[in-house]
């Protein structure tokens, strides 16, 4: 992923840790209280997350805000 934006990195990172936990993006979005659109526009890099809408998705996943951007 070395072309891509950081947007685009995490949103991916995003996105397969949430596949990893077993989560649709449906559930995840009401787990996390955002819309299911807001949250797949992070998930695809087009939407910018504030850093406490990062700390719910990663309060979500059960992680750190660090952690999300672990291996980027």
């Amino acid at each position: 992923m070395e072309n891509t934006s950081l947007k685009t990195q995490l949103g991916a990172r995003i996105a397969r840790l949430r596949t990893l936990t077993g989560l649709s993006r449906t559930t995840f979005a009401l787990m996390i209280g955002v819309s299911r659109q807001y949250l797949a526009d992070i998930e695809k890099g087009e939407a910018n997350a504030t850093v406490v809408m990062l700390e719910r998705i990663a309060g979500g996943l059960g992680m750190s805000v660090e952690d999300l951007f672990y291996d980027l």
